[in-house]
């Protein structure tokens, strides 16, 4: 009776064998989503670097267009 026991409580090597490899299937997909995170957290740090940088140079062009202007409207005084 403690054989039966003992035979139907522990897993094979075909179970064992499964477990593990839907253990390192589940890890290695963790592990890729935290990569892909972190890769679109320093590409979303890169577009406003770079949203910066053109919303800055619209506004220098805006401020030049109206000194420009500013110019015109002076020599026609």
């Amino acid at each position: 009776m403690t054989k039966t026991l003992l035979a139907f409580g522990t897993i094979g090597v075909i179970e064992a064998l499964i477990v593990l490899i839907a253990f390192a299937i589940t890890v290695v997909l963790v592990i890729l989503f935290f990569l892909l995170l972190l890769r679109n957290k320093k590409e979303n740090i890169r577009l406003r670097l770079e949203v910066g940088k053109l919303a800055d140079e619209l506004e220098q062009v805006r401020k030049q267009k109206d000194t420009e202007k500013g110019d015109s409207f002076s020599g026609l005084r």
